[in-house]
């Protein structure tokens, strides 16, 4: 397991949406063809691609010629509204102020962290987490998870007569997961599971059936663990979306912080009181002696 940063609850959320996936130079706008004119406006291929990435996925990729019809249908409808003036529409206002808003936040934030977040930087913060890296002990483990010991013990004693491990999975797990993968869990070290489950899987050996259920939170697990080994650091190519989301991340959040230092900011509760500052003792606290 390489993890470069530990993780904590982001200063920012939504500040970052899209960042990992903006491209570092600008679309080449000469390379984006007409693709239909509507009374005159042209319509062009980005505007294919801006829906493309708004559609539901279950609707999957529709045809090239249905996503033309839908933008042409969208200008249409679009002139009606200018010819009925909804631009002076109050509620039409008030939305374009928040869409401005955001765009500019957004546009404003990934600006900064363009600069921060570059591949030298990435780079530099790879060979420095390579360098603190420890090899830890992995398990790789499956498990059917069932609501009651009952169950469990009935599906130990059917995988102990021959059954396949992975097809009473997706037969009987209730993990939704396991309707793919055949109650795979992959490889994970051991704080990455609730400690009940982690205790018993490592005190396995590899190809080793647990003699008897776990219980957890979850429920009760029948666990099979399929192999062991010590973790290996992953390649800059492997690491780098998580190192850049990090990295994002932590330039955000002192980004945000510092404009917070310089601000003049005043919180309220929902009755209108004062809020504490950040970080402030709880009225109930103050005067106490430590």
């Amino acid at each position: 397991m390489f993890i470069p940063f530990a993780r904590r609850p982001a200063l920012v959320l939504g500040l970052l949406a899209g960042f990992a996936s903006l491209p570092a130079v600008a679309a080449d706008t000469v390379k984006d063809p007409v693709v239909a004119v509507v009374n005159g406006t042209e319509l062009h291929m980005s505007q294919l691609v801006d829906l493309s990435r708004t559609l539901p996925p279950q609707m999957g990729q529709p045809p090239y010629e249905a996503l033309v019809d839908i933008i042409v249908n969208n200008q249409l409808v679009f002139e009606a509204a200018k010819r009925d003036k909804l631009e002076n529409d109050s509620e039409v206002k008030a939305a374009l102020k928040q869409i401005e808003q955001k765009l500019m936040r957004q546009a404003w934030i990934n600006r900064k962290l363009r600069a921060e977040v570059t591949e030298d930087a990435v780079k530099r913060q790879y060979d420095k987490s390579l360098a603190d890296y420890q090899p830890q002990e992995e398990v790789h483990a499956r498990h059917v998870l069932v609501e009651t010991e009952e169950q469990a013990n009935a599906v130990v004693a059917e995988l102990k007569k021959g059954a396949d491990f992975a097809e009473v999975a997706k037969a009987k797990s209730k993990d939704p997961s396991a309707r793919q993968n055949g109650g795979d869990l992959g490889y994970f070290a051991k704080g990455e599971m609730v400690p009940e489950f982690s205790t018993a899987a490592f005190a396995m050996k590899a190809g080793e059936l647990a003699p008897s259920p776990v219980k957890t939170q979850f429920g009760w697990h029948v666990i099979k663990v399929d192999d062991k080994r010590m973790s290996s650091a992953p390649s800059l190519e492997q690491a780098r979306p998580m190192l850049r989301e990090q990295m994002a991340e932590q330039a955000a959040e002192k980004v945000v912080g510092d404009l917070r230092a310089k601000a003049k900011i005043k919180r309220f509760a929902p009755d209108g009181q004062p809020l504490p500052e950040p970080g402030a003792a709880p009225a109930g606290e103050k005067g106490k002696k430590k």
